[in-house]
């Protein structure tokens, strides 16, 4: 059974995340490019079109905190709302293929 939130992260961070503890894999890459492509990472956040300013200032409000699993955070809540987005504003199958679609 296929994850839709792993599959959107997929398709956005240009890299396989493992069926079996794909988020300690996507917590681990995440630091990895903090540490040596930091431009790749910003690069996917603009492309998953994550808030900077909310990642910003969870960043500042928990210093204590890994930033790789803040990141990861917010990547996944940003898969989570894209996927809903897709799941209701998606592809309705009228049953008409006759029928001129916007």
């Amino acid at each position: 059974m296929q994850d839709p939130i792993r599959e959107q992260l997929i398709a956005s961070i240009g890299f396989e995340l493992p069926e079996n503890n794909w988020k300690i894999r996507l917590v681990d890459e995440i630091r990895y490019l903090l540490e040596n492509d930091f431009h790749k990472l910003i690069s996917t956040l603009y492309r998953m079109d994550v808030s900077e300013g909310k990642l910003r200032g969870l960043l500042q409000d928990n210093p204590d905190k890994d930033a790789a699993e803040i990141i990861a955070a917010i990547m996944l809540e940003r898969a989570a709302k894209r996927h809903e987005t897709k799941q209701a504003y998606g592809k309705k199958d009228t049953g008409n293929d006759t029928e001129e679609r916007w």
